[in-house]
């Protein structure tokens, strides 16, 4: 009789490369995983709507500062140092000849007024009244 064949015996030598062949795949199907995952949330969205800009946000980013004779109540909060309730004190105190008038607000003072004035003015924005300064052409010059 014969012998039967001997089992066949895996060399020491081939474990480390079956354990590298192993994490390598499952690094691989990590990354498969990650990169399905990114293109998922890179799917495009329809973006919405930018809120409008409001006539006193566009002013104060042109430099051409507020009219306070003509702001909203939501324009005027723009301003720093003035929230609702100095808002509305300035809507009830309108009209103003001038942006000086505007310490006769209940909590508006000098120092306040001298923070908004390159940030308000009183009427159109032609030269010289920026601030609040009287235009350097005098009424009624050519």
């Amino acid at each position: 009789m014969s012998e039967p064949p001997a089992p066949a015996r895996r060399s020491v030598a081939s474990a480390p490369i079956l354990v590298l062949a192993l994490v390598v795949a499952a690094l691989g199907a990590v990354g498969l995983a990650r990169g399905r995952q990114a293109e998922l949330l890179t799917v495009p969205v329809p973006k919405a709507a930018a809120p409008k800009e409001s006539a006193g946000a566009r002013a104060l980013r042109e430099g051409r500062g507020i009219d306070v004779n003509t702001a909203s109540r939501e324009d005027l909060e723009l301003l720093p140092r003035i929230g609702p309730t100095l808002a509305e004190r300035i809507e009830e105190a309108r009209p103003f000849a001038s942006v000086d008038e505007l310490v006769r607000v209940r909590g508006i003072g000098p120092r306040t007024l001298e923070r908004l004035r390159p940030m308000v003015r009183v009427g159109s924005a032609g030269e010289g009244d920026l601030a609040g300064e009287p235009s350097e052409e005098a009424p009624g010059a050519p």
